[in-house]
Formats: structure tokens, sequence, C-alpha cells
């Protein structure tokens, strides 16, 4: 065992990143040790081509794995990174992004996401720009948009600028979103909905919320979405048609149960 370790010190001493340096090594093996040359001749060669395949072996395993997916990640603050088709992507806390990297770019750039990304996509009419997150797609040919699926109960989508469609995960149609309108896809839905539309000039217009002959679990479950909340009501049997048009949470409640006869509680998350 000690022989085999001063064997492998010898071996380590004179090994450098990528190569192992036999010639200087065996120079100096040779000065101070003549007669047991030839024996440690063959011992040190076995040793480096050992280790010079475990190295190569794992910068291949390595390498391979990474060309087939990159991975990005965002941990407790925000970055942004840029794709290999220029496009940029700001990670917020927590969120992850991923893509194949060999694929990527070539007629057509898929990324796959969770948590809440923000894309600045470069245009290429080409290669559509997908996004695929938790139950939902987006996908565009140049624009600027945040997907957030923070909420486990929804996916919102906010365009900055350009155009894109949001559609469920196997869904056909789903909606167009231009510059400054917002939508939500709540968990099992088979259609996102538009809940919010930013006036010309960056001035926010009121949330417009539209139910039609909707269950009420399925509008709490989009009012709680929206407002990031939890509301819940006993009465689970009752429908609700309305329209509101405003941003004020405890109006729409208020309204609500007076429509409907019921009692909604309101717990902040």
């Amino acid at each position: 065992m000690d022989r085999e370790n001063r064997h492998l010190r010898f071996v380590l001493k004179y090994y450098a990143p990528g190569r192992f340096d036999t010639k200087s090594a065996l120079r100096a093996y040779r000065a101070d040790h003549p007669a047991g040359f030839r024996l440690l001749n063959r011992f040190t060669i076995g040793i480096a081509a050992s280790v010079a395949i475990c190295i190569a072996l794992g910068y291949h395993v390595f390498n391979s794995g990474r060309e087939a997916m990159t991975r990005l990640y965002a941990y407790d603050n925000a970055v942004s990174y840029t794709l290999p088709d220029s496009s940029v992507v700001t990670l917020f806390p927590h969120a992850s992004l991923s893509y194949h990297s060999e694929s990527f770019g070539d007629d057509s750039r898929q990324v796959e996401m969770t948590g809440k990304v923000e894309f600045r996509v470069t245009k290429n009419p080409e290669a559509p720009f997908v996004a695929n997150a938790t139950y939902a797609t987006v996908t565009v040919l140049g624009t600027q948009f945040t997907v957030d699926e923070l909420n486990p109960d929804s996916i919102g989508v906010s365009v900055t600028s350009g155009k894109v469609r949001f559609t469920a995960k196997d869904g056909n149609e789903g909606i167009i979103l231009t510059k400054g309108m917002h939508a939500c896809l709540l968990a099992g839905a088979d259609d996102p909905e538009i809940i919010e539309t930013t006036q010309t000039g960056g001035t926010p217009a009121a949330h417009k919320f539209v139910f039609d002959n909707t269950p009420l679990p399925d509008v709490l479950k989009r009012l709680s979405a929206h407002f990031n909340v939890s509301l819940t009501c006993s009465s689970t049997g009752k429908v609700l048609t309305a329209e509101f048009e405003t941003d004020n949470l405890d109006e729409i409640i208020m309204l609500i149960e007076k429509s409907l006869d019921v009692k909604i509680e309101k717990e902040t998350k």
C-alpha cells in the first residue's frame, strides 16, 4: 500500500490538466533510481493512462449532458441571461428555465420554465419562440412578455410589447394578447381569460372581470389568483353572471354576497 501511495504521489506531482508530463517524471526518477527504472516505468505509465481515461470520460459525460440540455436558475435574486438567439430572459427568485442546446434556434426555439420569467425575444419568423410552463404554452415571434406561475392555481401572462398566443398546455386556439394586455389561465381550465388591459400611455385601466353563468367556486378561484388571496364560501352550488370593472376586491366580494346571498371568507396568503 505504501509503495502504491508513493507511486500515486509521483504521478500526481507531474500531472498537469489535459496531460501527464512523462518526460520530466521519468528523468527525475531515472536520476534517483537507475536500477528500478524499468519496473516503475510500466507502473507509472499504467496509472497515467488510467488517470487520463478517467478525466476524458468525466469530461465527455458532463459535456454531453450540458450539450443535451442547458438549465438556468435564479435563487434569492432575479438574474438575466442571454440565450443563443440573443433573446434575454430574466428569471425571478426561485425560477428556472431550460432548453436543448443543440436544436435551439434551428427552426424553433423551445424553452421549459417554472416560476416567474420575463422574456425579451429576438424576432425570427422562421423560428417561433415557445415558452412551455406547467400547464400553458405561450408562442411568440418577437416581443416582451412575462409568464408568472408562482400561484399554483393559475398562470398569468402580461405583454409589454408585441403579440403572443396564450393557450392551455393541450389547447388549440387559445387567445391573442397584445401590448398592455394580461390574461390568466386557471389550473384545469380549457382557455385563459383576459383580466387586465393597460390603456395607451401606460395608465392601467380598471380590471374587468366577466362571469357568464360561472360556478361560484370558479369565480372565487379566479379572483383569488388575481388578487393573491384565498377566497372560500360554504355555498358551492350557486352560479354567477356579472361584470366587475374595479380594482377593489372588497367591493366585488360585497356585490357577490348580496346578489347570491352568500358569505365569502377572505384570507391573505
